[in-house]
């Protein structure tokens, strides 16, 4: 459960950054006794919305807008870093030179917890395994909530007081930037595959970040990661936690030693799943699994593991199966019309994920509508699955010449001018047996101000037509 007392009671705790998360941070700091102050960089109207939530405390923290005045900070005893402001930010190293503590927003939020932790992180995959197990959970009558991207925020639950059995923590790779004390039971890696956020300047500093889930743990906690991902195995080689991995194809193909001590799960074939610790052995119907693509396969494998892990009976796992929803904006049947089944994947925002959407549909013409905010990533990397799968590539936003001149000349191509002719055209170039896909392959930012606007329109229009 959360913690009643806090170490932090009767301190001066200072917050650097203010957003909304920040802003329910000190109510919560508040409520466990502590004196919050909150210095931001940016000037007020920049973050009106959190400024007013912060202004409805009673009593109101003090603060400082404008700047992150190295005087403002005198007196504290412990200093927040909002998450995705990075370590070296001023004056964060000249605090930590004087002995101030420094420590992360999501770190000092976990210090209120002492229920056990089930933590997914990755490049992919987070939300929809982080979802997979909350629907386990609730199907087996056992208590666990969601902290993530599409459940409660942390600060909120911490607030709560709510005692359940098992916390499920999906971890951006910000939030992972400032953790240095975090030890949760089980730790869950989809994936590490580039590109890697902008934010990191290489490979390398980003596995230190994708580390710190896991620098902590001992023989009482346990891993479970993608076995098909090269660098999660580098990631996890030497560290002192139990392994329990997922595949796409039976061990035993890797020899009968692999196969007599290989832990986790795999796919026997597109119709069934099989779960194994060396001695027991369960067999799942995954035919009736709604969301596309063997990258949710391998979701629900990674989701299948930790259920096992957590004790969870077969029958509860097998019917979330069969009744599992997929996730907004991630390979999401929107319709079926004319014989034409249509997709929103907007959650699509980089090379490798839209690369992940077309491998979805093997069999298929594809209708792709491709584009968005230009960050000159390379496009030719996605010649073969272009050449192979894309019937019609419609392209749209800031990004589409630059698209055109990786990828146009392998699959008819058309520029348009606005998102909803993108939608119409699609529709008109497709016949039956097709697939019109929405995988930008590009943040929304030129157009929309979310991944999730621009599903909601796609669907929007989807309706119209």
């Amino acid at each position: 459960m959360a913690k009643n007392s806090s170490p932090l009671s009767n301190k001066t705790v200072v917050i650097l950054g203010l957003t909304k998360s920040t802003a329910q941070l000190a109510r919560t700091l508040q409520q466990k006794g502590a004196t919050v102050k909150v210095s931001e960089a940016n000037p007020k109207d920049n973050v009106l919305e959190a400024a007013r939530e912060l202004s409805a405390l009673k009593p109101e923290p003090e603060t400082e807008f404008g700047k992150n005045s190295p005087a403002f900070f005198e007196g504290a005893h412990q200093v927040v870093v909002a998450d995705g402001i990075r370590a070296d930010t001023p004056p964060l190293p000249e605090l930590a030179a004087k002995g101030i503590p420094v420590a992360g927003e999501t770190e000092i939020l976990l210090r209120e917890v002492d229920i056990p932790i089930i933590a997914v992180a990755g490049t992919g995959g987070k939300t929809t395994v982080a979802l997979l197990l909350k629907a386990m959970f609730d199907t087996a009558g056992r208590k666990a909530v969601y902290v993530g991207d599409m459940g409660e925020s942390l600060a909120g639950f911490v607030a709560s007081g709510a005692s359940p059995e098992y916390l499920i923590l999906e971890l951006s790779s910000e939030r992972l930037e400032n953790l240095r004390g975090f030890r949760p039971q089980i730790s869950v890696l989809t994936s590490m595959q580039p590109p890697f956020p902008d934010r990191y300047t290489s490979p390398e500093e980003f596995q230190a970040v994708m580390r710190n889930m896991i620098r902590n743990l001992d023989e009482k906690c346990a891993i479970i990661y993608n076995f098909r991902d090269a660098n999660l195995k580098n990631l996890v080689l030497g560290n002192p936690a139990p392994k329990w991995v997922y595949r796409r194809k039976d061990p035993a193909l890797l020899g009968p030693e692999i196969a007599r001590i290989y832990k986790g799960s795999f796919l026997v074939n597109q119709r069934e799943m099989v779960w194994t610790d060396t001695k027991d052995r369960e067999l799942y119907d995954v035919r009736d699994f709604r969301p596309f693509g063997l990258h949710n396969k391998d979701n629900l494998m990674a989701a299948l593991n930790v259920a096992k892990l957590a004790g969870l009976h077969r029958d509860a796992i097998q019917q979330t199966i069969r009744n599992f929803d997929p996730v907004p904006h991630r390979l999401e049947f929107v319709k079926k019309k004319g014989g034409v089944r249509i997709v929103n994947d907007s959650r699509a925002t980089g090379i490798h994920t839209l690369r992940v959407a077309l491998e979805a549909f093997p069999l298929d013409p594809v209708i792709l509508i491709a584009g968005g905010r230009d960050a000159q990533s390379d496009f030719t990397q996605l010649t073969d699955v272009v050449k192979g799968r894309v019937k019609t590539l419609i392209l749209v936003g800031e990004a589409k010449e630059h698209i055109n001149r990786c990828l146009g000349d392998h699959t008819e191509t058309y520029l348009v001018g606005t998102f909803e002719e993108a939608v119409l055209m699609s529709y008109q170039k497709s016949r039956e047996g097709d697939v019109i896909l929405l995988a930008p392959g590009c943040e929304s930012y030129d157009m929309f101000v979310s991944y999730e606007e621009r599903g909601n329109y796609f669907k929007k229009y989807v309706d119209e037509i």
